[in-house]
Order: C-alpha cells, then structure tokens, then sequence
C-alpha cells in the first residue's frame, strides 16, 4: 500500500453524530422550498433519488433542471461546531498509520474542510479529494476513482479504501483498490476485502499486511 484513502463523514468521526441528519434537513429544505416537493413527500423522495443515484446531488442532477452550486452552497455551508470537536485519539491514530494518506469524499469541498477542521486533523492528510476534485462525479462512479488515482499519480492497487458505505467500496475494488468497510456491526461480507467496526481497528489490520485468512 502506498496512499491510504479515507472517507470524510460517518468515518472520521462516530456514526449518527448529528451531521448527516442536518445536511438531511438542508436537503429536504432545498427540495421542498427549490423544486417545490410537498413536504409530506420530501423524506422519501431523497432516500429514493440516493438509493437510484448513489447521492442525492446527482439524483437531483438526473430529474430536474437546477443550479447545483446553489444546491451545494444551501445545503453543505451549515455550522457544524456543536457537533464535531477536536479528537485527538484520530489524531495519534492517523499519525501511527502507515503510508501517505488522503481524504476521499462525496461532499464539497467547504463540507470537507470545516469537518476536517474541527476535528483538528487536516495536516494529518496529504491531500483533499473532494467533490470539486471529481468534476461532480461521486463515488461510486468509476470516474471517481479514476480521478483520485490521477491526481495522487498511483495506480488502484497502490491505494486501500476505507468508508462506511458499502457501495463505495464495491467500486473501489473494481478500480483495483484494496476496500475496507467500517461497518455498523460484525460482518461478513465476499465483496469487500476487509470488514471493521471500529476506525482503530486499522492499525492492527495494515500492521498486518491484509493477512487472509
């Protein structure tokens, strides 16, 4: 392994923080207020156009005629200072991990960068690879990777990939990336090379050069 990738929220910081769930709600403010969704509707229909599209963004890209830097900048320039700290256990973790390291995300890049603040780790990381960096083209298109790839000037099999979406991963792997799911429970799962509950639980597995079993 050369670059060790990490995905940006739900990864770097605990699952169900609270984050999601308010760009969840700047989304449906967007969909009901933009494109005049009913707002019993509106819950539903953004599941529906992720699930279809990989992210809500390119769902909306794919059914409606929109501004999507006026998308982007309504529903990612929130405050998220009450919700994300500085973590010092990341911090030490991403300084023991080997190789050079870069975050991969689907969010823009003001998302990324106010997150990668207040967790106080943005020098922990060589490079930011965000939805900007993907000419909007997120994970799991094959572009993505490809993008992230060039940029990094490595091949697939230089880098392994750890996010907490499985269909991210999936992807990953086509490209020729190594994958690891930070899963919410004990898993097993043929698709994906390696399964983990916890962030720490990488040390240990990369000191281990990916041994199968």
């Amino acid at each position: 392994m050369e670059v060790l990738l990490l995905d940006l929220d739900e990864t770097l910081y605990p699952r169900g923080n609270g984050v999601l769930d308010r760009i969840d709600a700047r989304i449906n403010a967007y969909l009901i207020e933009r494109l005049a969704v009913p707002r019993h509707e509106v819950d539903d229909l953004r599941r529906r156009l992720r699930d279809a599209h990989g992210t809500t963004m390119r769902g909306i890209q794919a059914n409606y005629d929109v501004d999507i830097t006026d998308y982007l900048d309504l529903v990612h320039r929130v405050d998220l200072s009450d919700l994300l700290a500085p973590a010092p256990e990341l911090r030490a973790l991403l300084a023991r991990l080997p190789g050079r390291k870069a975050v991969f995300s689907n969010a823009p890049l003001c998302h990324v960068e106010q997150v990668l603040r207040l967790l106080d780790v943005a020098d922990a990381f060589e490079a930011v690879l965000a939805l900007e960096d993907l000419a909007l083209l997120p994970k799991p298109d094959p572009r993505a990777y490809a993008a992230v790839t060039e940029r990094l000037g490595v091949r697939g099999a230089d880098c392994t990939f750890v996010d907490d979406t499985r269909a991210n991963l999936i992807g990953a792997r086509a490209s020729g990336m190594r994958t690891v799911w930070l899963a919410p429970g004990p898993t097993r799962d043929g698709e994906v090379h390696h399964v983990i509950t916890r962030l720490d639980e990488l040390g240990p597995l990369l000191r281990e050069g990916f041994r199968t079993e």
